[in-house]
């Protein structure tokens, strides 16, 4: 039977994953920047340059959210001592 993880080391895992989907979030990020930025001169104020803008600031929050949470600390209990 194999030993569960200690409380503080299942968050340490979970803080992990946060910080791996962040960086994910911050490629979506550039890569609709690097869109925006390079769209024809015809559609840089167009609907499609605005579509872009609300995708990028919604990623801009959930990448600010995500990084608040990256810097929570928590100090689990001990069962003894």
């Amino acid at each position: 039977m194999a030993k569960q993880k200690s409380r503080a080391d299942r968050f340490s895992d979970a803080t992990s994953k946060i910080s791996a989907e962040k960086n994910e979030i911050e490629e979506l990020r550039d890569e609709l920047q690097n869109w925006r930025d390079n769209l024809p001169e015809n559609l840089q104020e167009g609907t499609k340059s605005e579509e872009l803008a609300t995708a990028i600031e919604s990623l801009e929050e959930i990448i600010q959210s995500l990084e608040e949470a990256e810097g929570v600390e928590v100090e689990f209990p001990r069962m003894f001592g």
